[in-house]
């Protein structure tokens, strides 16, 4: 009896091993995934014209695999629950710079990716560790 028990157990705990990474890979993000602006977005204002509205930003969330899911979703459950949009959430909703430092106007949802992408990015280049880019065209590719 003892054995078949024992037996069991680790049938199941090899399965359990076995179907926990193709469970996670299913519902991993694409890689081919492309940041854009929001419909409505206002553009911020240079020199007293509106700016111009800045390219997509191809995104590959498989180089960004070793930071948890809620460092950039921090809608999103802890137990890796629905993640609603920026612009949805109530929390970066703006879609036009109302102030005169509109690089702290944080619920513009603009300043939201920018100040979570970059600076991340320099927080890595000052560790000596690997980054991606901190600069306007080598994000804003396409």
């Amino acid at each position: 009896m003892k054995k078949s028990l024992l037996l069991s157990l680790l049938c199941a705990a090899l399965l359990c091993l076995v179907a926990a990474p193709i469970v996670s890979a299913a519902d991993a993000p694409k890689d081919d995934y492309v940041i854009k602006a929001p419909a409505g977005m206002k553009t911020k204002e240079k020199d007293g014209k509106p700016g111009a509205l800045q390219k997509t930003v191809p995104f590959a969330h498989s180089k960004h695999a070793a930071a948890k899911c809620q460092e950039c979703h921090h809608t999103m459950d802890k137990d890796g629950g629905k993640i609603k949009k920026c612009t949805d959430a109530g929390c970066h909703d703006s879609l036009e710079a109302k102030g005169k430092d509109n690089a702290k106007e944080v619920k513009l949802v603009e300043n939201a990716f920018h100040n979570q992408c970059i600076d991340c990015h320099k927080k890595l280049k000052t560790e000596n560790k690997p980054t991606g880019p901190s600069a306007c065209g080598k994000c804003h590719t396409k």
